[in-house]
């Protein structure tokens, strides 16, 4: 097992013609990008996201998003190479700012930054060292092979939740009354999750149809 840190494989991108580590860039990449929309608490390499209230902002995902969607368009030379991403044209309508879903995608994106966060700190493997770039581009990974990925992720993280729960009623003797909370809870997450994933199919109509489909 590694510590709680974890082990971190750095990653090297070349920005104004120097190899930069990754691993020593989240603090400078916050600065410029995350402190002006979150002066709290904006540096990811020290914020706390085990505490819920730390979760990425839809402020925050919206000016990761921005980088993300200026690199992907920009014709010259940018930090990292985007172009050969799977998909591009419907991860760039994903993340245009002129978008008429620009809020619910943001929002989307926001969870979904929280989600792959795991990939950092939080867990014994840490691979991305928090840097708001590197889990943004996992999230991204995971949107390249579906849009819809994150909201079918809440309903198949709610369907699990309840089938282990009815396991365990069927199974115990006693505190079965705190088990049938639990149960009317998850039920209430998972009709809240198949709400959202109904709201994101109707609202795909901007974005083109995956051209690679499948791994």
């Amino acid at each position: 097992m590694g510590t709680k840190s974890g082990a971190y494989q750095d990653v090297y991108i070349k920005r104004d013609s120097e190899m930069v580590s990754l691993k020593n860039d989240v603090t400078d990449f916050c600065e410029k990008y995350i402190k002006p929309v979150h002066p709290e608490n904006w540096d990811w390499s020290t914020r706390d996201f085990e505490n819920p209230d730390n979760d990425p902002t839809i402020a925050e995902a919206r000016a990761i998003g921005n980088v993300v969607f200026n690199d992907l368009s920009d014709q010259k030379e940018t930090d990292v190479d985007l172009s050969t991403m799977n998909n591009v044209e419907s991860i760039k309508a994903y993340l245009n700012p002129k978008s008429k879903y620009h809020a619910f995608n943001m929002e989307e994106f926001a969870f979904a930054l929280k989600v792959e966060l795991e990939h950092g700190k939080i867990k014994d493997v840490n691979v991305t060292n928090n840097h708001p770039f590197l889990t943004a581009m996992i999230a991204l990974a995971h949107m390249t092979e579906s849009l819809t990925y994150y909201k079918r992720l809440k309903v198949m993280e709610a369907e699990g939740e309840i089938y282990e729960i009815m396991r365990k009623i069927d199974k115990v003797t006693t505190g079965k009354d705190k088990l049938l909370e639990e149960l009317i809870k998850a039920e209430e997450e998972l009709k809240e999750a198949r709400a959202g994933l109904a709201e994101r199919l109707e609202k795909m109509d901007d974005i083109p149809v995956l051209e690679i489909i499948g791994d």
